[in-house]
């Protein structure tokens, strides 16, 4: 009896940690069906009602879609992310590479210094961000909103822990081939390393996706907004905000990123483990 017990507290548990994560984007979703006025209706006390729309209605998508320009922002979004994803796999492989690989002088210090760029909160970086973007002259454009984090220390770190457990005698026997450190990089290093970098891709692109501070305080103009923030600006300053199109929006926005994730779900889990495990 004491061993059925066990199990079935465990799952008690479990349930209950699902309920807590999964309850609000419930939420989210079932407001984003229901009608302006009978959004904030149920909220207490929570019951069944509060999570499921007892009526329907497909009005909040409908304004969502025709009064704001939230298909601009959503295919703004993904040129940003596809380039970070893009930009962040070239560098951070190419930096773990040379810090895994290459034998230089201060290498382990390079690397610690990197590492400590995690401490740095986003918020103090962001007026040195801003003039150094402002000065290359990128204010307002997507490479602006995108390129200061393509350098990603936790890609470094991720990549650079797959690089080490790597076997020398890969890298020696194409080197006897007459291999350069290119073709090594390329035709050796990278084809064993495709968990890590899909994991990587996956974050990175989780990172730009759900990014908002930095695109608000880059890229001003209408035409190239994300998603965030055309959700957070939707509607007038001087009105209440329309809670169902918010809803919606946000609904849509998280759409994207639930197909990748059960699409690559399995790489994720493998490169975290891996990720926490070696280090």
């Amino acid at each position: 009896m004491t061993a059925l017990r066990k199990p079935l507290a465990l799952s008690l548990v479990l349930l209950l940690i699902l309920a807590c994560f999964f309850a609000p984007f419930l939420w989210i979703v079932s407001n984003s069906f229901k009608p302006q006025l009978g959004i904030f209706a149920d909220v207490t006390p929570i019951s069944w009602r509060t999570f499921l729309p007892l009526e329907p209605v497909l009005e909040n998508y409908r304004t969502l879609f025709e009064r704001t320009n939230i298909l601009r922002a959503l295919l703004n979004t993904a040129i940003v992310s596809a380039g970070q994803v893009a930009l962040t796999l070239v560098l951070c492989a190419m930096a773990a590479y040379a810090l895994t690989r290459i034998r230089f002088r201060g290498a382990k210090a390079v690397f610690v210094v990197i590492l400590l760029t995690f401490l740095l909160p986003v918020e103090a970086m962001l007026v040195p961000l801003f003039q150094v973007v402002s000065g290359l002259g990128l204010n307002n454009t997507l490479l602006g909103v995108m390129i200061p984090w393509i350098a990603s220390p936790f890609g470094l770190f991720l990549l650079k822990q797959a690089f080490e457990e790597l076997p020398r005698d890969l890298e020696d026997a194409a080197r006897i081939d007459g291999a350069g450190h290119v073709r090594i990089f390329v035709s050796v290093i990278l084809p064993n390393v495709k968990v890590p970098l899909l994991t990587l891709g996956l974050v990175t692109f989780l990172f730009s996706w759900n990014s908002f501070l930095w695109p608000l305080v880059i890229a001003q103009s209408p035409d190239i907004q994300l998603i965030q923030v055309a959700i957070a600006q939707q509607g007038s300053p001087t009105q209440l905000p329309n809670w169902g199109e918010t809803f919606a929006g946000a609904t849509v926005a998280t759409l994207p990123l639930i197909l990748l994730f059960l699409l690559l779900q399995k790489y994720f889990t493998q490169g975290m483990a891996m990720s926490g495990i070696k280090g």
